[in-house]
């Protein structure tokens, strides 16, 4: 048996985990967003996700949960369930737009007003 060869840490990787190698295609407006920056810039679209499959999560686990007699705890668990996913996927979406890899033109207007153009009168 031969032992493999050890990798070189200075080599470029050809794929990161958990590391993003591209560059940003959109201006940079926070780029390391915490959890408060990220639910603070979430746009409707965002909470509308978040309250539809949170509504999908209930009628769902009512429906199979009635089957064994267990609706509304199934209901209310898939609710949960699901509101959480769509929470996490919303932060998700926002982390991404304020660190410049998502189209961010409302953000900017938010966040960085001084690096608008002025209107001219």
């Amino acid at each position: 048996m031969t032992w493999p060869e050890p990798p070189n840490y200075y080599d470029v990787p050809k794929h990161g985990f958990k590391v993003t190698l591209e560059t940003p295609a959109y201006p940079i407006i926070n780029p390391d967003p915490n959890v408060t920056a990220a639910l603070t810039n979430m746009r409707t679209e965002n909470w509308s996700v978040v309250a539809g499959l949170a509504a999908a999560g209930y009628v769902a686990g009512y429906y199979f949960g009635s089957k064994v007699y267990w609706a509304k705890p199934t209901a209310i668990f898939t609710s949960i369930f699901l509101g959480k996913s769509g929470l996490l996927w919303g932060m998700s979406d926002s982390a991404h737009r304020l660190m410049g890899f998502k189209e961010n033109t409302k953000e900017l207007v938010a966040n960085l007003p001084h690096i608008m153009p002025r209107e001219p009168y």
